[in-house]
């Protein structure tokens, strides 16, 4: 998420006060001006209530997203999502719902207004999940209506709920687009935009979406961009766009959800149907509804068809070419424990509240490690445990040395096979150089004289 530093917010001397030592016991290591901001307990202590000098992250969201005041800058921030006892969707809405307070809106019969607020998601599905929690989350806040739009579903009801005075759209890019193309919505009133799962968001290629979209705002608003993994390309982005940030990192960043129980198993390509089978037999694994992640559409029918076959098990695949009626109701049907075991595409690994899937099987690696986070994050939301059992072996060669990275240090075991692996060990010995030479070519005080002999020496022998 990011977060500007320029937010101005009057409070009493106690609230100050307050606000000051809430800073503090945040700080990490550093002040709290820096870049920056650890709050690993946060929402463990809004949802115990054990401990009163945790930090509520509510009030830290709300700390830096208070009215908009000029030009603001934002920051990128890691809400950490997959992380233990993380609302993800209440992280994101809350500085809508701050800021929504702090507004005058208009009242029946009055000319209707633009809207205030815009959340874009990747997906379908997360675009829905959030607009259903906003409007719980904003219950009681007087005019405070939303708007859905997104592909799939028919757009005159979309176009005429835009007419209704609404102050928050929830959307995906393709759909908000095609709106404004129309003239059917205006967003200069738009004071505060949440992009969710942002990695994801571009990887897909909707960033020339959502910089199109950034046209039609106003330069005096807030952005918040919100992931629970940052890659690098994603901070180069924000440095671009953003100015001033402040970034939020609630739990590890980029590491996998810290309560769900992580199995790597070294299986081979043909074996990989049979050892599926023996976790769905297995009794003490075999908790429904099971959430087995594949790489492509096919696979997804081919092994939906083969677990129902052999297992006899409710079973059905989740996928992009699925109808939005079909797609909506297979998540129904999930949430609602109707089936046992549902095959899915990465359409749904990130962001969705899937909070009775206790088991993620990841039949196929994911192709990056960000989105092994995401999928296996599946089985560990909102403070429930689970278990991610991850099938691996040479087809995933590349990512090797990241899954050492970020695997082993959960203190989950690793398969033989994979640290004995010389493709583990070249990936290790390159990044190890890359990192030497990155030190070498680092110019300190110790070393500036080395650096410069080195330099005249090699001028002089040409």
């Amino acid at each position: 998420m990011f977060l500007p530093r320029a937010v101005k917010v009057k409070r009493t001397a106690d609230e100050d006060k307050s606000c000051n030592s809430k800073k503090h016991k945040l700080s990490s290591g550093g002040s709290w001006l820096e870049e920056t901001t650890e709050c690993k307990d946060s929402v463990e202590s809004v949802a115990t209530g054990t401990s009163a000098s945790r930090c509520n992250f509510n009030e830290v969201v709300q700390e830096h997203t208070g009215p908009v005041a000029g030009d603001l800058g934002v920051a990128n921030t890691t809400l950490g999502k997959d992380n233990q006892n993380t609302d993800e969707d209440n992280s994101s809405e809350e500085p809508i719902k701050s800021f929504s307070k702090s507004q005058r809106w208009a009242e029946p019969g009055e000319p209707t207004e633009t809207p205030s607020a815009l959340i874009l998601a990747p997906t379908r599905e997360l675009a829905i999940q959030i607009e259903r929690q906003a409007k719980e989350l904003m219950a009681g806040l007087p005019n405070m209506r939303t708007v859905l739009l997104v592909g799939g579903l028919p757009l005159p009801p979309q176009l005429h709920r835009l007419k209704q005075s609404v102050k928050v759209i929830i959307a995906t890019p393709g759909r908000l687009l095609e709106i404004i193309k129309q003239s059917s919505v205006r967003l200069h009133g738009i004071k505060i935009v949440v992009v969710d799962e942002v990695d994801t968001m571009l990887k897909m290629g909707f960033q020339q979406q959502v910089l199109d979209i950034l046209e039609d705002i106003s330069h005096d608003h807030q952005t918040i961009l919100v992931s629970a993994t940052i890659p690098v390309g994603i901070e180069h982005l924000a440095n671009q766009l953003l100015h001033n940030f402040v970034r939020i990192t609630i739990g590890e960043k980029n590491l996998p959800c810290s309560n769900v129980r992580q199995i790597i198993l070294w299986v081979e390509e043909p074996s990989k149907k049979k050892k599926l089978f023996e976790i769905l037999n297995d009794k003490k694994l075999f908790k429904p509804p099971v959430l087995v992640f594949v790489d492509c559409k096919l696979g997804a029918d081919l092994l939906s068809d083969a677990v129902h076959k052999i297992t006899g098990l409710q079973c059905t695949a989740m996928h992009s070419e699925k109808s939005q009626v079909e797609r909506t109701d297979i998540l129904q049907g999930l949430l609602q424990e109707k089936y046992e075991v549902i095959v899915s595409t990465g359409i749904l690994g990130r962001g969705l509240d899937l909070i009775n899937v206790k088991l993620v099987v990841n039949f196929d690696m994911p192709s990056s490690m960000d989105e092994y986070v995401h999928q296996v994050g599946r089985a560990g939301r909102l403070g429930h445990s689970g278990t991610a059992i991850t099938f691996i072996n040479n087809n995933s060669k590349k990512l090797f040395w990241d899954v050492v990275k970020r695997v082993k240090p959960t203190g989950t075991i690793l398969p033989p096979q994979l640290l004995n692996s010389p493709y583990l060990h070249d990936q290790k010995r390159r990044e190890q150089q890359r990192l030497k030479h990155s030190e070498n070519s680092l110019v300190t005080g110790d070393n500036i004289m080395d650096i410069i002999r080195k330099h005249d020496k090699n001028n002089s022998q040409r």
